[in-house]
């Protein structure tokens, strides 16, 4: 019943909060996937996350190795999707990190990490752009006048002043037709 409640925690996202939920998680791990205290969120979310903001958890919230290495093998085998590139290279560094004490003295290891891909953006400058502000023929606006470009809209869209209020309904029923 307690734990039921947790869920309502979700929605705090300091970094000792996310760590703090990891921690339940991996404490729990062990009563079965049955069981009533089983923690109600997503350990893959709160792992990334826990991942991303790892350098902000304070030392009292930290996870340990094992745990982590155990919450990082219950995302991978909770979901069949891969595990994403920050999950993959800090489950690379605790393992090496566990390893550090097999290292002869004197002696190095690499750790093989992964890299995400950068999507692809077209180039915003490279494009056809609208040059109505340079392009435009009626250069006669005080704007034009002070900063050299001013920007009016189509001559059909233009209500000038001393139409009147009927004129003004006649271009609104224009423009519906």
């Amino acid at each position: 019943r307690i734990f039921n409640q947790l869920e309502f925690l979700g929605n705090d996202f300091h970094p000792d909060a996310h760590a703090c939920r990891l921690k339940l998680s991996a404490i729990t791990v062990g009563l079965g996937a049955k069981s009533a205290m089983k923690y109600p969120g997503s350990v893959r979310e709160e792992m990334t996350e826990c991942v991303r903001k790892h350098a902000y958890v304070s030392a009292a919230c930290r996870l340990s190795a094992e745990e982590e290495l155990l919450l990082l093998k219950l995302c991978s085998s909770s979901t069949r999707a891969r595990l994403s590139a920050g999950l993959t290279n800090r489950q690379a560094f605790v393992c090496a990190l566990g390893n550090v004490h097999n290292i002869p003295e004197g002696k190095a290891f690499t750790v093989t990490l992964v890299s995400q891909q950068i999507p692809h953006f077209e180039d915003f400058d490279q494009k056809d752009f609208d040059t109505t502000v340079i392009d435009n023929s009626k250069n006669n606006m005080i704007s034009s006048k002070l900063f050299g470009y001013s920007y009016s809209g189509p001559d059909e869209v233009r209500l000038l002043p001393e139409w009147g209020i009927f004129s003004f309904i006649s271009h609104l029923l224009h423009w519906f037709d």
